[in-house]
């Protein structure tokens, strides 16, 4: 594994670790150890990549077609990577958590990324954990990487510069983060950030029940109708003539696939940014 970089058009230096393709893990580990991701733009793929490679460990997408069911007979290390909505987990992770019904993990761990802080989010997860699934969250990490979020007054993606420190302080603590999932240990090292408790358990309710829905979608007249929203979209709520189905995550991944930046949510996003530095670029690197 070679730690590297480039540098994109912006200026702005993006670092990863470049790699040969690893060897599928036998059967049998591939039952004792599992790591499921789900990744609206990009951050907790990447981030669940890297701990992948790290714990030689399998990795599948939640929302996959062909993602496999988690052992029911036992496993001894069941990991969750995800990103932080609303300072809880989003509606994707608490419908794959019912899936889980009948898993039996020795160790259960989760990794959560965000644009900075994430209240209560582990709390909400090993409550759900603990109630559809009998399961306990042994162990649970936030890390920083480019916000997306850009749906309400004040909310933006960040500079390149601010990406690039965000990126970079998320690498090198994915070593660290490995090796306490290697030993089993019990810990709690998150960003709660101020007031965890409202943002939790009295903004988010409020959040999801005005804010996540697809009502407020729209395309401009900048679309040239390459479908990229519609083949991107985690849960295929996007439709072949680019209208939204009523079954949204709130991920905004078609609204940062756009070539254009022609999908509006509301006048909400007018004029702002996309987070575009690593969901673009990582994938290419990856499979070299």
């Amino acid at each position: 594994m070679i730690f590297n970089h480039f540098r994109l058009n912006n200026g702005i230096r993006l670092y990863f670790f470049s790699f040969s393709t690893p060897s599928i893990p036998h059967k049998s580990t591939i039952f004792a150890r599992m790591i499921y991701y789900f990744s609206g733009t990009g951050n907790s793929k990447y981030v669940a990549e890297l701990l992948a490679l790290q714990l030689n460990q399998p990795l599948s997408d939640m929302t996959a077609s062909d993602c496999p069911s988690a052992p029911s007979d036992g496993c001894e290390s069941l990991g969750l990577v995800f990103p932080v909505y609303a300072w809880g987990t989003p509606s994707i992770v608490d419908q794959f958590i019912h899936s889980l019904r009948g898993c039996k993990a020795q160790y259960v761990w989760a990794v959560m990324t965000c644009g900075d802080d994430m209240g209560f989010t582990d709390h909400i997860l090993a409550k759900a954990l603990k109630r559809e699934c009998g399961l306990t969250l042994h162990a649970a990490w936030s890390v920083q990487m480019p916000n997306t979020y850009v749906c309400l007054p004040g909310f933006d993606v960040d500079s390149p510069e601010v990406a690039e420190r965000k990126v970079k302080q998320t690498i090198a603590r994915i070593p660290a983060i490995a090796q306490h999932i290697l030993n089993h240990e019990h810990t709690t090292d998150v960003h709660r950030g101020a007031m965890p408790y409202t943002k939790s358990y009295v903004l988010r309710p409020l959040f999801n029940a005005t804010l996540v829905t697809d009502k407020y979608f729209h395309i401009s007249d900048d679309c040239i109708r390459c479908g990229l929203c519609a083949k991107n979209c985690p849960l295929h709520n996007i439709t072949d003539d680019l209208q939204w189905k009523g079954n949204c995550a709130g991920c905004l991944r078609c609204y940062h696939a756009c070539p254009k930046r022609a999908i509006r949510f509301g006048q909400f996003t007018e004029s702002k940014g996309q987070k575009n530095h690593i969901l673009r670029h990582t994938a290419n690197q990856h499979s070299h």
